[in-house]
């Protein structure tokens, strides 16, 4: 089940959950409400503000639920899902820290309680969440691909690779894991690996952004421009909020000799992710006036 689904899901059960748990001895219910009482209405303010996508107001009921029914793992996501909202991962990652600690299907925080923590800075802790999720459910391949992906980004490329592909042998339609061996030949300049790598999954998803990234990078190192700057187009028309596709058909352009265009797709990445500004100043500086 996808995370939203679990969500979905989650808001659905919430009044179930309100009518059949009853009060632990150790409850404390508001002065002048009964324990019920209380559960009833900090479970309708959390909903309403749901509902009405005020994130800031769920927060504090849907705190109280959790402190009162600390072994509901329902309540433990639903916050994890507010603080993501909020913009607070290392909250996130401890709210997502309750949920696999009651939980019977702990799988089912992953990949956002490794996310969590790489949102927040803290890749040590990010790396063993997503080993944490791997051995929740070894077989499978989804969490296989996280785990691959947090070693490629920590720079561990045996260990990526290897993980890469467990999963494609355990699913071969794996686009994410095809992808990330692809990105790994890559960079080992096996350019002829990759550029199959990104074909494969085109044959079957034609708009996948991360495979016309791959192909427009492996025409780049090929010198093969014109193509490069093709499938990165098209890149752009299935995701124009990718960074990196934007990094490389402005670099692309550059090369080409096309300055405006280039400086258009350097001044978009960095209206995306102003936190890449000073990998992408390098190039603003290349394609300014004047040069």
């Amino acid at each position: 089940m996808t995370a939203g689904l679990r969500l979905a899901s989650g808001l659905l059960v919430m009044t179930v959950y309100a009518l059949v748990l009853k009060p632990s001895t150790t409850a404390v219910a508001p002065r002048g409400e009964s324990t019920d009482a209380s559960v009833e209405k900090w479970l309708g303010l959390s909903n309403d503000a749901l509902e009405a996508g005020r994130y800031g107001d769920a927060l504090e009921p849907t705190s109280w639920l959790v402190e009162r029914f600390p072994h509901q793992q329902v309540y433990a996501e639903r916050l994890a899902r507010i603080y993501e909202k909020l913009g607070r991962p290392a909250d996130e990652a401890a709210a997502w820290e309750r949920f696999v600690a009651s939980s019977p299907t702990p799988v089912d925080a992953c990949p956002a309680i490794g996310d969590a923590y790489a949102r927040a800075g803290d890749n040590t802790k990010a790396l063993d969440a997503f080993e944490r999720c791997v051995s929740f459910d070894p077989r499978n391949t989804e969490q296989l691909f996280f785990l691959a992906r947090a070693y490629e980004r920590a720079g561990r490329t045996a260990d990526a690779a290897t993980r890469y592909t467990e999963s494609v042998s355990r699913d071969p339609s794996n686009a994410d894991s095809q992808l990330g061996l692809g990105r790994l030949a890559l960079r080992a300049g096996k350019l002829p690996e990759a550029g199959r790598a990104a074909a494969n999954v085109l044959d079957r998803f034609p708009s996948n952004a991360d495979a016309l990234l791959l192909a427009g990078l492996v025409s780049e190192r090929q010198g093969r421009l014109q193509n490069a700057r093709d499938f990165l187009e098209r890149g752009l028309a299935a995701a124009e909020h990718y960074v990196d596709v934007h990094i490389a058909l402005g670099r692309v352009d550059a090369t080409m000799g096309r300055r405006a265009e280039a400086r258009r797709h350097f001044e978009r990445a960095l209206e995306l992710d102003p936190g890449r500004r000073s990998e992408i100043a390098v190039w603003l500086e290349r394609t300014g006036p004047g040069r």
